[in-house]
């Protein structure tokens, strides 16, 4: 990694901050549980099961940020193509679960992420190991 150009080791810390900021912005509707209940006025196990699921699509998407980006360090060219496959998915879950500020961050964060994981210059960086 310390080879790495500018915009990899960029793309590279916003691949890991979205899988951290995701994780802590689920983390954070636990505590705020109650206030969710009474906004949406459903029972509990209700909003149980949808924090429940939340977490688990959280989880996955983290994981695979995580995986992905130890891949690109990696140098593996097509561990781009699946983050930008991933945050797409992700950002299409993201608007089907509603516009919050978080979730605005989190699609702020992945459009820039993409940009810098398909810049020129990261692509060049990749293409070195098949040259080799």
């Amino acid at each position: 990694m310390n080879d790495a150009p500018r915009s990899v080791r960029i793309a590279v810390g916003l691949w890991l901050a979205i899988a951290v900021f995701v994780l802590f912005t689920t983390a954070g509707l636990w505590f705020q549980r109650g206030e969710i209940e009474r906004l949406s006025g459903r029972p509990p196990a209700d909003v149980t099961n949808f924090l429940v699921a939340l977490t688990v699509v959280a989880v996955i998407f983290a994981a695979l940020y995580g995986l992905l980006t130890r891949l690109l360090v990696k140098r593996k060219n097509w561990a781009r193509v699946a983050l930008s496959v991933v945050s797409i998915v992700h950002m299409i879950w993201l608007l089907l679960v509603g516009v919050s500020t978080a979730n605005l961050v989190v699609l702020l964060l992945i459009c820039v992420a993409i940009v810098f994981t398909w810049q020129a210059r990261t692509a060049q960086w990749l293409a070195e190991v098949r040259e080799q």
